[in-house]
């Protein structure tokens, strides 16, 4: 007979509490994935000088550095605890930052701004598109890619229910949520209002199936569920976060034993003005 509760075992025992980029590297397997992708529609001659935006565990950072042996590569990240990952994958063309997106100060100083799986966690784009546009010099380009309207629905539906439920809902009151997940529309308004004259926009949909309980609920704990067992008082944050997980390996679990869940990116491309 099948185990109805199949998240018993190493994913029944976690709870991750602040930000880790070494936890994060272990289960984001699926992010490197589509961040190598989008690297791979980059057309770079070496020696461009790019900024990774939200560069995490810095996997695809490094990466992105060895595609540019004669340029340089800067990562930067709002969690410093992700830093930490990221600093032991720095050679002499890597380097990397503790910084807020929104923070970005540096003018004129990148041919190509690159961001995956990053970009939903900072909720005013034009305020970032100001400053990745300003950070860009004439004829660089922006390369993105973030979740959208539709992404994650099962993880947001148990998120949702569960934050509505006696004992967690006080807890939750004046909550902010922490991802912006704009509508394709809503997004290409964003694009018409910032200072790039040449962009495209297209959704895409990549339904992610993970190989067992473990690896899905590995992706839940870091970095989905960090703010929101942040918010919790400490008696209440594993009580929290087993809910959320028993009723998304329910809602996602395959005849195979699989778990499958879709995500819905917006795909961006934006050009500086030579």
């Amino acid at each position: 007979m099948t185990d109805p509760s199949p998240h018993r075992g190493k994913a029944g025992s976690r709870l991750v509490e602040s930000w880790d980029g070494r936890d994060y590297e272990r289960h984001s397997a699926h992010q490197r994935a589509w961040g190598t992708d989008l690297i791979d529609q980059l057309s770079l001659r070496g020696d461009e000088r790019i900024l990774d935006l939200g560069c995490g565990d810095g996997s695809l950072t490094r990466l992105l550095a060895e595609r540019v042996p004669r340029g340089s590569v800067l990562g930067i990240d709002a969690a410093v605890q992700m830093l930490d990952a990221a600093r032991d994958k720095c050679g002499p063309n890597m380097a990397v930052r503790h910084l807020d997106i929104a923070d970005l100060k540096d003018e004129a100083a990148f041919d190509v701004a690159f961001s995956n799986a990053s970009l939903h966690w900072v909720h005013d784009h034009a305020v970032v598109l100001q400053a990745i546009h300003r950070a860009l010099r004439p004829g660089g380009i922006l390369l993105a890619q973030f979740g959208c309207d539709g992404n994650c629905p099962s993880l947001l539906a148990c998120l949702r229910r569960q934050m509505a439920t006696s004992p967690f809902s006080e807890a939750f009151s004046g909550f902010r949520w922490p991802w912006f997940f704009p509508t394709l529309p809503a997004y290409e308004e964003l694009l018409r209002e910032s200072p790039f004259t040449e962009w495209r926009a297209r959704t895409q949909l990549r339904s992610q199936q993970f190989p067992s309980a473990d690896d899905i609920v590995g992706w839940i704990d870091n970095p989905c569920l960090i703010l929101f067992v942040q918010a919790l008082p400490a008696e209440l944050r594993k009580s929290f976060r087993d809910a959320v997980v028993e009723e998304i390996l329910t809602r996602t679990r395959q005849s195979d034993g699989t778990y499958l869940e879709p995500f819905r990116r917006i795909n961006v491309w934006a050009q500086k003005s030579r």
